[in-house]
This record gives structure tokens, sequence and C-alpha cells, in this order.
């Protein structure tokens, strides 16, 4: 848990699951672009994502949930995996998921949330963060530039099973 100037990054517990919810909501409204691709609604009902972060909580060697607050208000979330890679000789964690609410962006807590999370992949043996980033998202594309990170062109395929 970090707490800078009423800034908290933590990890989800049980009683956080309404707010990670309508975050995630907020996220998807956000990002989504290409509805016939992203956007399914059996996926997308409350009792799926209720289901999801329960699954979640219970499977912390796959999966981490954090909660991102101000002022103890939820303001984000971050999800991120692990996993190990050959790449990396190693464990590497993935970023699946970064958002802040739009009002709170600008103001260092997106630099703040980054910095938490390389930390804490170090502290449990990660050899490397990566993440993806849509097209769509300049604002996202500039952001990570300017803390560092290095954009690969790759293609992202996926086929749901």
């Amino acid at each position: 848990m970090e707490n800078m100037n009423s800034l908290t990054i933590r990890f989800c517990r049980p009683q956080d699951k309404k707010e990670w919810i309508l975050l995630n909501r907020e996220f998807m409204a956000y990002e989504i672009k290409d509805e016939e691709f992203w956007n399914n609604t059996d996926s997308n009902s409350d009792q799926r994502f209720a289901s999801t972060f329960d699954e979640a909580l219970h499977h912390p060697e796959l999966i981490t949930l954090l909660l991102i607050e101000k002022e103890k208000k939820a303001i984000g979330f971050a999800n991120l995996m692990t996993i190990f890679s050959v790449w990396s000789h190693g464990k590497a964690l993935v970023l699946d998921d970064l958002y802040i609410n739009e009002e709170f962006r600008g103001n260092g807590i997106g630099r703040s949330v980054m910095q938490f999370i390389e930390n804490y992949g170090r502290e449990n043996g990660c050899k490397r963060l990566q993440f993806q980033s849509e097209y769509t998202n300049p604002e996202a594309h500039k952001f990570y530039e300017q803390l560092g990170y290095v954009s690969e062109s790759m293609h992202f395929y996926v086929k749901y099973i």
C-alpha cells in the first residue's frame, strides 16, 4: 500500500467489488472504439464482472487487482498479470489494464501508479513490465513514452475460446 498526499494505491479487497465494476465500466466506455470486436453483452454484465472480480481475488498468483484512491474515493484501477517469460528469462508483469478517471489525469497520479507497479514487480522478482495500448489512445502513448517505455510494433491476435 502506498499513500502520497491523499493518494492511495492498494490491493483490492472483497468489499471493493462495486467500485471496481463501476471503474471498469468507465474504462470500457472510454476505451472501446470497435464495439463489434470488444463488446460482448454477456461478458459485460454486472454478474459477469462480479464473478471475474471474485475469481481474481482467489488467484493472486495469476492476477493482482489494484485500486487507486484520492482522498478515500476510488478514482482508478490497475489489473496486473504475472507470467513466466522465456524472453525475459523469468517472471514478467503484464499491465492488463490501467484506468484513472479523466478528471484526475495530468497531475502525476499515473506516474505514481506506474512507479508503484514497477516497484511491485521488482519486489516480486519480475524481470520486466509489459503491456499493450490501443492505437486509438495517443494520450496514453505519450504518457508511457515520457516514463521511458519503448513501443514495439507487434500485432495482437485474439480468439475467444
